[in-house]
């Protein structure tokens, strides 16, 4: 049996005003491997938003002030996540153990952003563990939406 991928709609929200998650994947089940997150902005002036990708080593609390995503299985045969997906936490989630930054980005909000690795490069995290976009600083509110793809293995 292969991996289980899912989808995670990030709907139109704003982001910015805060140190926040902008995406949070996490499960005390599986372990997860990114796959795809992709995001636009609903401007088209230049700016530069500074992102980090990183992840958390041991169990997660869930951050607040956003909302629950809702992953989908990409295959509709595949049961459901048990993956916990939060989007625009303004209030980021913590962990008992420890966040490694895994990568950092300059988003420039007037293109699309995807990051999209090779297989052999896909970010990874363990059972308990969790994958967060977040912005280390607050900048002008502004509009996004997107998508995550990701997969959850034993």
């Amino acid at each position: 049996m292969g991996d289980r991928v899912y989808i995670c709609k990030i709907p139109s929200v704003s982001i910015g005003t805060a140190v926040q998650d902008v995406v949070a994947l996490f499960s005390t089940t599986k372990g997860l491997i990114l796959h795809h997150l992709h995001l636009e902005a609903s401007v088209s002036a230049e700016a530069a938003l500074r992102m980090r990708l990183k992840r958390a080593s041991a169990t997660v609390t869930t951050g607040s002030g956003g909302a629950a995503g809702s992953p989908v299985p990409v295959d509709p045969s595949d049961a459901a996540t048990g993956t916990t997906a939060r989007l625009s936490d303004t209030t980021q989630a913590t962990t008992s153990g420890a966040f490694t930054d895994l990568a950092e980005f300059y988003w420039d909000v007037s293109l699309p952003f995807d990051h999209l690795p090779a297989p052999e490069d896909r970010e990874r995290c363990i059972i308990n563990g969790g994958l967060f976009l977040d912005l280390p600083a607050t900048i002008t509110a502004t509009t996004i939406a997107g998508y995550v793809k990701f997969a959850e293995v034993p």
